[in-house]
């Protein structure tokens, strides 16, 4: 989301270098259309090098000094899971952090909503290339603004969060307990003016995710939370993934999140229970790193899309002008320092930082997440987990031990290839 510097539901991160502003939206890389990139042949990709766990736990370790309370990652390639945990999950208990534990995900939920639209492309009940309009009759009021300009950003749309969350705490709590309706958001971001002409340039907005929802549930006739769990959920099996909206529980064993106020020097403020009625669809799916991991392997070795529906997916245009970061349909990629390029999503909401990623075969993936929010800092120093994990720098000392694995010998924590 677009919440004005520190408050964004999604960020990107330029992982060779320390983002500017921290989560400011993304730079439109130019005001005229760019040639989508394709994906590389997988025989072309270059091979990942062995993850530098050590430089994942110093990544974790600088996120909780830039304000998280804790953090945590997960890397997997095949036959192997390593973890990484630092600092608590809960400030109160003081309960450490737990790699089992379940977080809401923000806009890593795009990238579900992105897979279920398009496999309903592949069922050729949606066309990419057709106007918004032909399937929710009068809801834009431009009709040629398409599907495929929602899952790319290009629609033009203002992003309504940019108004809502201008001051983070009070915006927030006034949302924290509102059940809005798609119809009140998308009406939030029509009150304001259009950011771009349809097609022209990429600028993120909650509010082309949002249409993504109304459109799973026009063309389903069953509520997005279904989707998720007949399309997603249930086939691979992830049994810690949720959509609960409008409840505000996080059932189970769980991570509290905690907001960083404006303020320098408020106290943080506890955001784990909230109905997220403001995000749906752009950003309220609930999930843990280990199903994370699951869910970005299954979509990039080919399990939830056909083979030319994710090919489109993964044709990307950069959003920045050094030509590190890249937008597909609901899906970021970042070229590494060392040539590896990976897929997925990052996600901000009240009390998170999440990136989920893997590599184009989905063979490696890396999951973190840092209990905070509001904080830019934190964020990008959680990003350095993707560096380490997929180029397997390692950073000039080691991490202490408290950014070791909770519950494992110093070390790597490695256990055998699964969930």
């Amino acid at each position: 989301m677009s919440l004005s510097p520190h408050r964004r539901l999604t960020v990107s991160v330029a992982v060779v270098a320390a983002l500017a502003g921290g989560l400011a939206p993304l730079a439109s890389a130019s005001a005229a259309p760019v040639a989508p990139r394709p994906v590389p042949a997988a025989a072309d990709a270059p091979a990942a090098p062995a993850p530098g766990m050590d430089g994942v736990a110093a990544a974790l370790t600088a996120a909780m000094a830039e304000g998280a309370p804790g953090a945590m990652a997960r890397y997997t390639a095949p036959g192997e899971v390593r973890v990484r945990t630092a600092g608590v999950r809960d400030r109160v208990s003081g309960a450490p952090m737990d790699i089992r534990a379940r977080f809401r995900i923000g806009s890593v939920s795009k990238t579900f909503s992105s897979v279920v639209l398009l496999q309903l492309a592949d069922e050729g009940r949606v066309e990419l290339d057709r106007p918004v309009d032909d399937y929710l009759p009068g809801l834009l009021p431009d009709d040629r603004i398409t599907v495929r300009h929602l899952l790319t950003h290009r629609s033009g749309l203002a992003d309504y969060t940019e108004a809502m969350f201008h001051r983070t705490v009070p915006g927030f709590e006034a949302v924290r307990n509102r059940v809005f309706s798609y119809q009140e958001l998308v009406g939030l971001s029509l009150a304001a003016p259009r950011t771009t002409e349809p097609g022209v340039a990429y600028k993120y907005s909650n509010t082309n995710f949002v249409v993504v929802g109304m459109l799973i549930e026009k063309l389903t006739g069953r509520p997005v939370a279904e989707a998720y769990d007949s399309r997603i959920v249930k086939p691979l099996g992830l049994r810690q993934t949720s959509y609960v909206h409008p409840d505000t529980r996080i059932e189970g064993l769980r991570v509290r999140g905690y907001l960083h106020p404006d303020e320098a020097g408020a106290p943080l403020v506890d955001s784990t229970e909230q109905t997220a009625s403001w995000a749906q669809s752009a950003g309220a799916v609930i999930s843990s790193p280990a199903d994370l991991n699951t869910f970005t392997s299954a979509l990039m070795g080919g399990r939830l899309l056909s083979p030319a529906m994710l090919g489109a997916m993964t044709t990307v245009t950069p959003t920045d002008t050094a030509n590190t970061r890249f937008y597909g349909l609901g899906l970021r990629r970042y070229d590494l320092s060392c040539g590896t390029q990976v897929y997925g999503h990052t996600g901000t909401v009240q009390g998170y930082y999440t990136y989920a990623f893997s590599t184009r075969d989905g063979r490696r993936s890396l999951s973190a997440m840092a209990n905070t929010s509001n904080r830019g800092e934190a964020n990008t120093a959680l990003g350095g987990t993707l560096e380490a994990a997929f180029c397997g720098t390692q950073p000039a000392t080691a991490a202490p031990p408290s950014a070791r694995s909770a519950g494992a010998p110093a070390g790597d924590a490695v256990v055998a290839a699964g969930r």
